[in-house]
């Protein structure tokens, strides 16, 4: 699959697109089906913190269609995992502790984001998983 960052509605820094290119490397895909790739950091909790939990998906042509940040909210034992962020390019949406705006009013933080996740990454903080959508 060849990822096409350029045509995601907000710019997608160099860093993270590697990231993802990186990532996509790493498996053997299939043709013609789009894809789910998750970053976890396996000792996230509520309590403790961490680093939250990233799923970015890919279309069958390597666009990419939303990235979501989520936060686990919540006391023992009643804890969920919820978005924080969420930049969606099919609706045009971006999403910030459930409320929608559109997607171009999150462009700052989009940035900011992308360059805190990229710097967790290289810290490996996160375990990578790749499912088909």
């Amino acid at each position: 699959m060849n990822l096409d960052a350029q045509s995601f509605p907000l710019p997608i820094d160099r860093k993270l697109e590697m990231i993802l290119k990186t990532e996509l490397a790493k498996v053997e895909l299939p043709v013609n089906q789009g894809l789910t790739i998750s970053f976890r950091d396996r000792t996230y909790d509520v309590i403790r913190g961490g680093y939250h939990p990233v799923e970015i998906a890919l279309s069958s042509t390597g666009r990419v269609l939303y990235i979501t940040d989520f936060v686990l909210v919540g006391q023992p034992p009643y804890v969920e995992l919820v978005k924080e962020l969420d930049f969606d390019a099919c609706l045009g949406l971006f999403q910030q502790g459930g409320v929608d705006y559109p997607l171009e009013m999150g462009a700052d933080l989009f940035a900011l984001w992308q360059r805190n996740f990229c710097i967790y990454y290289r810290m490996s903080v996160y375990e990578v998983k790749i499912r088909p959508l």
